[in-house]
């Protein structure tokens, strides 16, 4: 479905977003 799409886009999006968070430390 659509939503499960959009979920799973926004999951890799938190992913990405955590590993440049944590790339410095």
């Amino acid at each position: 479905t659509r939503y499960d799409k959009l979920q799973r886009n926004y999951a890799s999006m938190i992913a990405l977003a955590c590993a440049i968070m944590w790339l410095p430390m």
